[in-house]
């Protein structure tokens, strides 16, 4: 299996492996923030969907130009909505996961060579860009486990807890 295809079954993945982990969760553990300083469930999942579209505007971008210039994708908790139910928070990154999937698996293997330069990273060829959203999609798999391990170890624990244990 060649590495390109490596890289498009991981980001086929992620839908499914989101939907798996927050399977069942009721909107006040997908709201609420663990400390201020960190990202809810649904944060989580907004910030997907946004970067994904970002993401795929940048591969266009290295195919079709020339060595183009490649802007970085800075997190903009304020763009998330976090009114939207789950279903569409899912729908929304899987529809948009699916839309650049069907654009890589249209490229020629050449186009996986072509070079975009990243103001800190330099110089990143389309399979670069592609692992970094694989990375990328990994940290926040991680990250809503985190997140969904501490609502639901908290809630476990009997009210007295937090008083002998700080």
């Amino acid at each position: 299996m060649s590495k390109r295809q490596v890289l498009l079954d991981a980001l086929a993945a992620t839908p499914a492996d989101l939907e798996r982990l927050v399977k069942g969760l009721d909107s006040a553990v997908l709201t609420q923030r663990p400390t201020s300083d960190e990202w809810s469930i649904a944060d989580l999942l907004c910030h997907l969907a946004l970067v994904e579209k970002l993401s795929l505007a940048r591969l266009k971008l290295v195919v079709e130009g020339e060595r183009p210039s490649i802007s970085p994708i800075y997190p903009d908790p304020s763009l998330h909505d976090l009114n939207q139910s789950l279903t569409t928070m899912l729908a929304n990154f899987r529809l948009a996961r699916q839309t650049t999937l069907v654009y890589l698996q249209g490229l020629k293997a050449g186009d996986w060579q072509r070079t975009g330069i990243h103001p800190t990273r330099g110089s990143m060829n389309l399979r670069a860009l592609v692992q970094f959203l694989v990375d990328h999609d990994t940290v926040h798999l991680n990250q809503i486990i985190e997140t969904k391990t501490k609502h639901l170890t908290h809630a476990d624990q009997p009210d007295n807890y937090r008083f002998f244990h700080p």
